[in-house]
């Protein structure tokens, strides 16, 4: 068994090394692959695997393969690379010469409240909930996600992880502008004192690749 970490070109830069890593080469693409580790499924084993497909990030555009995803060998890694050619050299074209950068947007600094919110208890009371809910997250992106979106090729809302979060969002940015991206996000926190937004990334573009 071999464990696939990401697509890439073919011809590419050499395999960082990070681990045991090999290239199954097809039609000018590159399936990244090192021999199955039979481990306990750990926070750490997950960090190697994401170690791994950044490393391969820092010189080259790549589809990142979720951790887990396994094939037999390399003989079924060119099978797979010939029977979804096309498909995957789309979408690596789709991501080339970008990266993600992750924004969530909180309704609140840290310490400003110090407790939840009743639950509401009347339907009044559960209607006028969400009706703020639904206006707050009108207002976030008008003012964080759309001037953010405008600077990417693509954006794509998340759930959220927390309910006082009001936006999580992913955006594909060109590795280019990932400091400029970064500095609006900036300007936009100095702008929305009650939100605390978080940008974190460059990391590989998981959220626009499908894989």
């Amino acid at each position: 068994m071999i464990d696939l970490f990401a697509i890439t070109d073919d011809p590419a830069p050499p395999l960082p090394t990070v681990a045991p890593l090999s290239a199954v080469a097809s039609h000018g693409l590159a399936l990244v692959c090192a021999p199955a580790a039979h481990v306990e499924v750990s926070p750490e084993v997950l960090w190697r695997h994401e170690e791994v497909v950044e490393a391969l990030m820092e010189d080259r555009d790549l589809l990142p393969v979720r951790f887990g995803t396994r094939l037999d060998d390399e003989t079924a890694a060119a099978r797979a690379l010939g029977e979804r050619h096309e498909e995957l050299a789309t979408a690596l074209d789709r991501v080339r010469g970008a990266v993600e950068l992750s924004v969530r947007v909180f309704g609140e600094r840290s310490g400003e409240a110090d407790a939840d919110p009743p639950d509401p208890v009347t339907g009044a009371e559960y209607l006028r909930a969400k009706a703020a809910a639904a206006a707050g997250e009108r207002s976030v992106l008008r003012s964080v996600h759309e001037p953010l979106a405008s600077r990417a090729r693509e954006s794509r809302r998340l759930a959220a992880r927390d309910r006082h979060e009001l936006l999580t969002a992913a955006y594909l940015v060109d590795r280019s502008a990932v400091e400029p991206f970064v500095e609006q996000v900036s300007r936009l926190q100095s702008a929305n004192p009650r939100l605390r937004l978080l940008c974190t990334g460059p990391w590989p573009p998981y959220s626009f690749t499908g894989e």
